[in-house]
């Protein structure tokens, strides 16, 4: 059976009619390429059906995809099925529920979730499952694998957000089946809840276009990682959090380098102002943090999520605010302000 090898993935076409012999056939040869797994440092293997017959009536289909189970757990790496249509999909969803068994419309969305470093830019990409709780575990893994997600509600948001052409790539008819799965573990903590991580990108957007609306200077996200409150900015910083309950909890950190905070300043106020009137900078990054805030709950209120954000609290010590972060783990979103470096800290 031929295969290909992209981006750290075994790609096979599987174009026969699975039968029981068969099925035999091909796990074998899939437990074969176990010493090449580990020479070419594989992330997962693609297995296209898409010239396979009548795949979603086969008896022995079902057969087929625990066999697939087994040899992932043996092999310790995803296997996933893909280049189905839409019926095949909803069958596919149902039988694999209970496997560690991926589904991935494509050799593309495959790449994304099971070899990100392959892509040479940090990617927003638009969701949209029919099932909500499947969309929201896709969204979910997403997020931690470092990219920029917009959720869409439903089909009528899918198909205007699509049209738009502002997403890297959409994803749609995937299932990454993770409930019992420790393939691909995350290696780092991070003790947020699953709905924060989801709505993470309400904090980016709010603002980025809060910024651009009340300076007047380009801003947008760079990266994003997870790992504690960073200490190591070496740079004199203003810094104002809030904490926030409710559907959602959390604390939320504006860190702004202190030139890049007179700079934001300002620009807002269209005037100079003291760069040694530390109160009045402190309270200006407070207002920032207001504001941001103050959208990203509007938003919330839209989705019907109820949140309650406190009065911004600042700092003129990254020593002060790390200890407000219990040394917990959370999502440092590096920024830029008109080309210039801040930072956003959302953690429990």
């Amino acid at each position: 059976m031929t295969h290909t090898i992209q981006n750290s993935i075994i790609i096979f076409h599987y174009n026969e009619k699975i039968e029981e012999h068969k099925n035999n056939i091909f796990m074998n040869a899939l437990l074969n390429f176990k010493n090449l797994i580990m020479e070419k440092q594989i992330k997962g293997i693609f297995v296209s059906i898409k010239n396979m017959p009548h795949s979603n009536e086969n008896i022995h289909f079902e057969d087929f995809l625990k066999q697939l189970d087994k040899v992932s757990q043996k092999l310790t790496i995803p296997i996933a099925l893909g280049d189905y249509d839409k019926a095949t999909f909803d069958k596919l969803k149902s039988l694999t529920s209970q496997t560690q068994v991926k589904l991935f419309q494509n050799i593309t969305a495959a790449t994304l979730f099971l070899n990100p470093r392959s892509f040479k830019k940090q990617l927003s990409i638009l969701v949209y499952e029919e099932d909500a709780q499947n969309a929201d575990k896709l969204s979910s893994e997403l997020v931690k694998l470092g990219y920029v997600v917009v959720h869409a509600q439903d089909l009528i948001d899918f198909t205007q957000k699509a049209s738009l052409k502002n997403y890297d790539m959409t994803i749609t008819q995937n299932a990454i089946n993770l409930k019992e799965s420790t393939l691909n573990p995350v290696a780092k903590s991070l003790p947020l809840s699953k709905q924060l991580i989801l709505n993470l990108p309400i904090f980016i957007d709010t603002a980025v276009n809060s910024l651009v609306t009340i300076t007047g200077l380009e801003a947008q996200k760079i990266k994003h990682d997870i790992m504690p409150f960073n200490e190591k900015l070496g740079r004199e910083v203003i810094i104002a959090a809030m904490k926030f309950k409710g559907d959602i909890s959390g604390s939320f950190f504006l860190i702004f380098p202190r030139d890049i905070a007179i700079i934001a300043l300002e620009s807002m106020l269209g005037e100079s102002i003291d760069s040694d009137d530390m109160d009045s900078i402190t309270d200006g990054i407070g207002e920032f943090c207001n504001i941001i805030t103050g959208s990203a709950k509007a938003i919330f209120s839209n989705k019907e999520i109820k949140v309650l954000f406190e009065l911004p609290k600042t700092y003129t010590s990254l020593k002060s605010a790390m200890n407000d972060t219990s040394g917990d783990n959370g999502i440092w979103i590096d920024m830029q302000l008109n080309g210039k470096p801040f930072y956003m800290f959302v953690t429990k």
